[in-house]
């Protein structure tokens, strides 16, 4: 490449990272839109006096930049960034001009600023918005009381045609997740209905002293803002939405199941919680449990601590992984990994909030919250009876479920955490220099699926600055994508994914599309009764084959993610065999399916074929083809 062409290059990727960089991290202020003609009208050579009253009052610092002349004082420790828009034009009005609503500006606005395609996630944390809207002429009686107001006309101050709920609803219809609180000085109780019914979060009266801090506790409750602390990062907005279901899950200190596929960050979000749990800004302990290291012999003591003397080789008093959390959260890992005789101590300790250390004579009272998370589909298995006790999940989801949403439904965080990523990988790696990521290298990484999520995306880049730390540059061929299955070392070699092979199905004559699928039912072992072995040949086969294709489908629902239809193939095998213990055949017949029907997918997630929902074995074929030969 030329030199100056190369240069260009560089120094368009600068000014790209840069800022991407300082506008997410140097900015933490989350940004509110205030919708409103009296603060968001523009003055012609002088200030807003009622803006600027607004901001200091409520604690906001206006970045509009429609103004010549700065506000006298600045906002002393502001809690957000504030736009204002009239919603009206003109946008600065003198006597004799005509003031008119305007939806579609207005709309158009909040459109700018939204979550797009070409920024990095929704600008807007807030909507503030006002109901009463004055049109008409601006006259020099109106324009002494307040510069630019029209002098209004009969039906702006109509209830029913408020022309603020007119940009409520279409808000609701166009940007559901916007979150909007009313601002307006009329009495609530006189407009609670109409608002509530439009879809607003709250309201805020002009005249409340308590303004700031009622702003304040909208903006934590319900706006789209992220983590100042930077430990969860990205500002898209299915993170943002799980930030704020988070914050609202933590202020009840109720347990939380934290839903999400491997590598997505559910234990960072784990601490997201324990610190917004912290209202009173005390540092509350956040204790880390493997579920799937606890065994069936060694949990109680894990989990309960145990006295000195309990057993040989106790030769001392060891508090227990859930006293240790005492006053704050126990985090459960992977939770699906949890045996029954776990799941059967735990229950009792959260009905009771009680612990009992091994050898002790009694108990003692704790106060914890339970943080689970997991990628597994437990709720389905809850509902099958199988591997998971349904009484103990009700107790673990009180608060609520959050889903976390994988990378590929956050493409826009992925410059932020290649950027983060790239220069821990840089310090951990004696000697290496300071890199540009290209952009062509930025468009690889955000046009890869990452199966393994974000702990995938660091494993990628962490091996590029390992592999290339004497340049200067992160270049896509530096990088290595693999292929990831479920369950396998994180740490597995990376090549070029190949292309997801295609499922080989079962023969065409061992197959039968019904008419329409049976709904599925709950796994039970197969019971012939006396009447049954009484019957043809025909009828014990048939029994035999709808057990089976009960067995695989119920398998494949108990992986699949309810969301998305995707299904974890090398679960649902894992899970099919055991499943169908009480049935020796069925056991060899489901195990024979799977592996005829999803050979060669190596376990990896994806849709389901259609082949395994639109077809079942038929009789006599499918008993020929299951009941075969194990070669």
């Amino acid at each position: 490449m030329p030199r100056r062409k190369a240069a260009l290059k560089d120094s368009k990727q600068d000014l790209v990272m840069n800022s991407v960089i300082e506008k997410h991290t140097h900015n933490a202020l989350p940004r509110i839109l205030v919708i409103d003609d009296m603060f968001g009208r523009q003055i012609q050579g002088n200030l807003n006096r009622e803006r600027a009253n607004l901001c200091g009052m409520y604690g906001i610092q206006d970045v509009t930049g429609d103004e010549l002349f700065p506000a006298d004082e600045e906002v002393m420790d502001p809690m957000a960034d504030a736009v204002f828009f009239r919603g009206q034009h003109p946008l600065s009005a003198t006597i004799g001009d005509s003031v008119e609503n305007d939806l579609e500006a207005t709309i158009a606005f909040v459109r700018q600023g939204w979550h797009t395609a070409a920024n990095s996630g929704p600008t807007w944390a807030l909507v503030l918005l006002d109901l009463c809207f004055y049109t008409g002429a601006v006259t020099a009686a109106s324009n002494d009381a307040f510069a630019g107001m029209p002098v209004g006309r009969a039906g702006d101050d109509d209830a029913r045609n408020y022309f603020g709920l007119t940009i409520l609803k279409r808000l609701r219809e166009e940007f559901p997740e916007l979150p909007v609180v009313i601002l307006s000085s009329k009495p609530r109780d006189e407009v609670s209905l109409s608002f509530t019914e439009a879809g607003a979060l709250g309201f805020i009266s002009r005249t409340d002293s308590a303004g700031r801090a009622k702003l304040g506790e909208y903006l934590w409750r319900h706006g789209l803002t992220p983590d100042a602390s930077g430990t969860v990062v990205g500002t898209s907005l299915p993170l943002l939405l799980s930030l704020r279901e988070a914050r609202r899950a933590s202020a009840s200190r109720r347990n939380v199941l934290i839903r999400g596929e491997r590598g997505t960050g559910k234990e960072l979000l784990a601490q997201y919680l324990n610190r917004y749990g912290a209202l009173d800004g005390e540092c509350r302990p956040l204790v880390v449990v493997d579920c799937g290291a606890l065994s069936s012999t060694l949990w109680e003591s894990k989990l309960l601590g145990h006295m000195r003397g309990a057993y040989t080789g106790a030769d001392r008093e060891r508090k227990g992984l859930i006293v240790q959390a005492d006053g704050g959260d126990l985090f459960l890992d992977e939770i699906g990994n949890m045996v029954p005789e776990v799941q059967d101590g735990l229950l009792r300790v959260i009905d009771t909030c009680e612990v009992a250390p091994l050898g002790a004579t009694s108990g003692r009272k704790v106060n914890v919250r339970f943080i689970s998370a997991t990628n597994e589909n437990i709720e389905r298995w809850a509902e099958l009876g199988i591997r998971f006790r349904p009484d103990l999940l009700d107790r673990l989801v009180k608060g609520g479920t959050i889903w976390l949403p994988p990378l590929r439904e956050r493409r826009s965080d992925i410059p932020l955490l290649v950027e983060r990523f790239v220069r821990e990988a840089e310090l951990e790696f004696a000697g290496a220099m300071t890199r540009k990521v290209d952009l062509d290298a930025l468009q690889a990484l955000r046009a890869y699926d990452w199966p393994g999520n974000i702990r995938e995306l660091r494993s990628v880049l962490f091996k590029a600055v390992n592999g290339h730390p004497d340049v200067e540059h992160l270049v896509a061929g530096h990088l290595q994508f693999g292929s990831v299955i479920p369950g396998e070392n994180d740490n597995a070699s990376t090549t070029t994914a190949p292309s997801p092979p295609q499922p080989i199905i079962p023969p065409a004559e061992a197959l039968y599309p019904p008419a329409d699928l049976v709904a599925a039912r709950s796994i039970r072992p197969l019971i012939l009764d006396q009447k049954d072995l009484n019957g043809s040949f025909e009828r014990l086969v048939a029994k035999f084959h709808e057990q089976l294709a009960d067995v695989v489908e119920e398998c494949l629902a108990a992986y699949s993610d309810p969301r998305t239809g995707r299904v974890n193939y090398t679960g649902a095998y894992r899970l099919a065999v055991p499943s169908a213990e009480q049935s020796s055949n069925i056991a060899v017949a489901a195990k024979r399916w799977f592996r005829m029907l999803f050979v060669g997918k190596n376990g990896l997630v994806g849709p389901l074929p259609p082949e395994a929902v639109a077809q079942r074995p038929l009789l006599m074929g499918a008993r020929r083809w299951a009941c075969g030969s194990d070669a």
